[in-house]
């Protein structure tokens, strides 16, 4: 018995136009889809590097210096002893330097970092003027004196308190110490922090220079 074979008429413009749009717009859907997976896969990979590099605990963006130990080798650069507090394990360095600068024939700097987020500079200038002070307290007039140390031998320092007109500055809170030979600065983003390297500061002096 012959088979019957059955064909479909010729398809006409409207359903060969439906047909293709409709294979257009999976292939689309598809192709999105392979996109946004992707892009999620590299914005993992953005953020698990981002814990890994930074948000390791042991990690120290910051390189600490050893300013006593580059005190002691900077001593022969300089007319006299450099000042260099002993502080505790709280504090950290990330400057310690001899520079020349206006004001001052030369002048020994460190840079610490302290306990709740402070900041305190000590700069000494051998040979230093009044221009080279007035540059670390911004131009501003002295708010008085102030008795720093350790007694029996505490030191005593001018006072410049800009905390009300600077508050969290680099200069916010400074104190200066004129002595033979040099001047010494000691500020800093708040009054705690100068204080507390002031008197170790003045402890030293105090042992360099008894009375």
């Amino acid at each position: 018995m012959a088979k019957t074979i059955i064909t479909s008429g010729p398809e006409d413009p409207e359903a060969k136009a439906a047909r293709v749009a409709k294979a257009r717009a999976e292939r689309k859907a598809r192709q999105n889809m392979r996109n946004l997976i992707w892009s999620l896969l590299a914005s993992l990979g953005v953020v698990a590097l981002l814990v890994i590099v930074v948000v390791r605990p042991d990690t120290n963006l910051v390189q600490e210096i050893d300013w006593q130990e580059i005190a002691a080798q900077s001593a022969d650069q300089l007319p006299g002893e450099p000042v260099s507090p002993r502080l505790s394990e709280l504090w950290t360095s990330n400057r310690a330097e001899v520079t020349k600068e206006p004001g001052a024939d030369i002048t020994w700097s460190i840079g610490l970092l302290g306990p709740e987020d402070s900041y305190v500079f000590v700069d000494q200038g051998f040979g230093a003027n009044d221009a080279w002070v007035a540059l670390r307290v911004e131009q501003s007039r002295s708010t008085g004196d102030v008795l720093l140390g350790y007694a029996p031998n505490q030191v005593q320092w001018t006072e410049y308190d800009r905390q009300d007109v600077d508050s969290g500055g680099l200069n916010a809170y400074v104190v200066v110490l004129e002595q033979e030979g040099s001047i010494v600065v000691v500020g800093g983003t708040n009054a705690r922090g100068v204080t507390e390297v002031a008197n170790e500061v003045s402890w030293q002096l105090a042992e360099s220079n008894p009375q």
